[in-house]
């Protein structure tokens, strides 16, 4: 309830904000495979765990090299191989287009993390990607394999010059382009 009668600003912290039209939003997934499946990666892991074991006992036996040297060499390949399924298998890239930016999330079970978001105005480029990228400070790699079919977006993000690459359908490039040519005509 407001107090008519109290002489202050009431609006100060009540400012309009701008409304912000989502245009298209999409999520791109790893193609399903046998080996992709959580049961598979499981039964990989296990087979990898009893390999790394006997490969270290093979080597204590055959060459009378100590466990103490073979086995942390043996589980950090185990987890650089977990990470790796897990990076390569299991991530998932959510491409959320406004009439403003464009917001890059990696989805990972339930854990979501912001990669990166742009505002239109700041993108420089669009197009298909190619491998010569080594004009940016850094490249994001928000994008799942083959990479013919990966869209290139270059742009400008805390004033350092970024390339991201992302795996989005032909529809949304569409309307990524078309929505970052009209930002760009309604400054002009």
């Amino acid at each position: 309830m407001i107090d008519v009668l109290k002489f202050a600003t009431y609006n100060i912290h009540m400012d309009e904000n701008t409304v912000v039209n989502l245009v298209a939003i999409e999520t791109a997934t790893p193609k399903w495979r046998i080996a992709r499946s959580a049961g598979a990666v499981y039964i990989m892991l296990i087979a990898l765990m009893i390999a790394c074991i006997s490969i270290g006992n093979l080597l204590y036996e055959s060459f009378q090299i100590s466990r103490h040297i073979t086995q942390p060499i043996l589980y950090a390949l185990i987890a650089i191989s977990g990470v790796y399924l897990y990076r390569k298998h299991y991530i998932c890239y959510r491409y959320t287009l406004t009439d403003e930016l464009l917001a890059i999330e990696e989805v990972g079970g339930k854990a979501e993390k912001t990669i990166a978001v742009i505002e239109l105005v700041d993108i420089r480029a669009i197009s298909a990607y190619e491998s010569r990228m080594k004009t940016s400070d850094r490249i994001i790699r928000a994008s799942l394999p083959p990479r013919s079919a990966q869209t290139l977006v270059e742009a400008s993000l805390d004033g350092k010059n970024i390339s991201l690459t992302i795996s989005a359908s032909e529809e949304f490039v569409n309307k990524l382009t078309a929505q970052w040519n009209d930002c760009a005509e309604s400054i002009q």
